[in-house]
Order: C-alpha cells, then sequence, then structure tokens
C-alpha cells in the first residue's frame, strides 16, 4: 500500500477543516498522513486543528506565530515535512472525493514517468456537508508535455490544486511555490511538471472546489488584470527555463497574449457599458501594452470605438450589434453560480473541447 502526505494550509477556515480532514482519512487503498498547518489564524482554526491532531496519530499539527502568507506555508510542507511516495496540497475549506488518491496513485504506479495526476474537481458553494459526486468513467489518459502545456498558454489552467497528486521527489527536486506568483503559482507549478514529464488525468470527480462570493465589481476587473499580469509572468517563466524543449514554444506565446488580452477586451467592455469608466480605462490600457505580442487589431478597434462615442450613444446602437458580437458570449457575469440541480465540474479531460462542463441532477 502506498503512502500519501497531505497537507493542509489552513487560514480562518477553522469550520471547514473538519470535513476537510476527514475526507482525507476515509480514503481507501493508500496509506495517509496528514500535516494542519494553521498560518496565525484569527478564528478557532488553531484549536479546532489541535483537537483533531490529538485525536488522530496519523495527523499532525503546527501552529505559526505569525502569519507567513500562503506561499511559504505550501512550501514549509511540501519541502519540509513530505515524505512519503506521492504528496497533494489541500486547502482547508477543499475536500477530497471517495477514492481520489487510490486512483491517482494507481495511474502514477503504472506509468513511472509521470508525474503529476488530476482529476476533475466538484464546484460547491456553501454546503456544511459533501453532496455526492456524479457518476464518470473512471478512465484515464496520459497527456503529453507538448499537449498538457499546449492547453495551459491556450486556454488557461488545466485543473483546480485539490484534484493533483504529485510524486513527492520531484516535487521537491522541481522546488516549491513561486512567491512572485501569489495568484496563478499553480499553473505555473503545475507547467513545471508537465516540462518535466507527461501528466496522468482520472475521468472522475477528484475533490470539491469551494467557491466563494465573486462579482463584476472593482476588484474582479482589478483582480484580472492582476492573475493576467501573473499568467504572463508564470508562462515566461515556463519559456526561460524550459521553452527550448518544445518547438511550438514561440506559438504558444503568442497564443497565450492573444487569449488574455481578449479576455481583458471582454472585461473592458463590461466595465464600460457599466458606467466604470476607471475600470474601462485600466482595462484598455492593459490590452494596448501588449497589442504587439498579438494580433488583435479587431478587439483594440472596438474598443477605441467605444472610447470615442461615449456610454450615452453606446447604448443606443448596442442594440442593433449584439447579432455580431462572438467574443466570450458563453462566459456569464457569474460563472461560478449555481443554480439548484446544478453540478458544475472543471478539469480538462482531453476528450472534451472546454475545461467546464455542467450537468442537471434529479
Amino acid at each position: 500500500m502506498k503512502s500519501v502526505d497531505v497537507v493542509i494550509p489552513c487560514y480562518n477556515y477553522g469550520h471547514y477543516l473538519p470535513d476537510c480532514v476527514e475526507s482525507v482519512l476515509m480514503q481507501e487503498g493508500v496509506k495517509v498522513r496528514i500535516l494542519i498547518i494553521d498560518d496565525c489564524s484569527s478564528d478557532n482554526s488553531g484549536a479546532v486543528g489541535k483537537a483533531i491532531a490529538q485525536k488522530n496519530d496519523c495527523v499532525e499539527f503546527r501552529a505559526h506565530l505569525k502569519n507567513c502568507g500562503h506561499i511559504a506555508t505550501y512550501n514549509e510542507g511540501l519541502l519540509s515535512w513530505a515524505s512519503a511516495d506521492y504528496s497533494l496540497l489541500l486547502s482547508a475549506d477543499d475536500a477530497l472525493a471517495k477514492g481520489a488518491l487510490a486512483r491517482a496513485v494507481q495511474v502514477m504506479e503504472g506509468h513511472k514517468n509521470v508525474g503529476m495526476t488530476y482529476g476533475l474537481a466538484q464546484y460547491i458553494n456553501g454546503e456544511k456537508y459533501l453532496p455526492e459526486t456524479p457518476a464518470l468513467s473512471n478512465n484515464f489518459n496520459i497527456i503529453s508535455s507538448e499537449d498538457f502545456l499546449n492547453y495551459c498558454f491556450v486556454r488557461g489552467n488545466a485543473l483546480e490544486s485539490p484534484t493533483a497528486v504529485v510524486r513527492t521527489k520531484l516535487q521537491q527536486r522541481l522546488g516549491g511555490y513561486d512567491p512572485e506568483l501569489p495568484h496563478s503559482g499553480d499553473m505555473e507549478m503545475w507547467m513545471r511538471f508537465a516540462s518535466n514529464g507527461p501528466v496522468g488525468v482520472v475521468h472522475a470527480v477528484q475533490a470539491y472546489y469551494r467557491i466563494h462570493d465573486r462579482n463584476m465589481s472593482r476588484d474582479y476587473y482589478n483582480n484580472l488584470l492582476r492573475d493576467s499580469r501573473e499568467v504572463i509572468k508564470a508562462c515566461e517563466k515556463i519559456l526561460l527555463n524550459w521553452g527550448d524543449r518544445f518547438s511550438n514554444s514561440s506559438a504558444w506565446r503568442a497564443m497565450m497574449y492573444q487569449r488574455l488580452i481578449e479576455e481583458c477586451y471582454w472585461v473592458a467592455g463590461k466595465a464600460f457599458e457599466k458606467g466604470d469608466i476607471e475600470g474601462f480605462r485600466e482595462c484598455y490600457e492593459f490590452v494596448t501594452s501588449f497589442y504587439h505580442n498579438a494580433p488583435v487589431s479587431k478587439f483594440l478597434w472596438r474598443l477605441r470605438i467605444k472610447k470615442m462615442i461615449g456610454l450615452p450613444m453606446w447604448k443606443t446602437i448596442k442594440p442593433c450589434l449584439n447579432c455580431i458580437r462572438s467574443i466570450h458570449k458563453n462566459m456569464p457575469e457569474s460563472q461560478y453560480v449555481l443554480e439548484p440541480r446544478q453540478v458544475r465540474l472543471n478539469g480538462w479531460w482531453p476528450k472534451k473541447t472546454m475545461g467546464y462542463e455542467t450537468i442537471e441532477t434529479a
């Protein structure tokens, strides 16, 4: 029976921590050790984590005397503590699905060149109890380095972090999360693994990923621009270190810039139509600053038209133009809000065209 070390960083998620830990303890087919690291929470996380460790011999608890931040906390567990064959980073507000660790380990035991295996994440909102997962095939695929990297550059992050089981020795050889990438470090880490070998993916729900409130506010615009800049830094870092291994790296870079600029164009348009001129200006400046990196003249031209004619005139002519707008038609304003009876899964299964799928339940 193989061993998996699970690092659970916790900051003010004491109310979710018992369910998170229980989801690891109930895993079958593998031996688990758990490290809970409380990063100086202001809630009862410390007391909850300590009590859990006292009741379970395979659970260890640490408490920071000062807040170290999530990147340093991740690296403490993954680089300094983990020693099992495999390891997993699991946020205290997320949880594992039944059989997740055994499925991932089985793939990597059968394919020694695979350094990381992931699966689908089921989005949950504020549920106290974990819902049932939809029945999927439980098949797996081995994705080549080139295909996985191409997806990340062209589409974005291929998976949610609680589904990623990695080889501990490879993790420690590749190093920890980059403190310069606090919001895109997970995607950069997956690309780091993919640059050093193929990636496994299981067609099963491997984890529950908790969604917190997100909306089309100024914070949304600012966060998108921040994340876009970090994604650029993450992708450029991968190309700098391993780009010469892949003949398509130049094309990946161009497609990455185009994707980010198109997304920013969409958000700029939303900001403009909501009357948020400052948000529009910030997005517009981001687009124009990277205009030379991708052929996006039609998008930039549309932004310039909006800027030139002003908001009142745009509201007058917009209904006539709706029929020809095709940018991000399938991207709702709140893509994370789940309707009753809907199950939303995320994670790139290579036989799908998109990363997201929504399933209607009974």
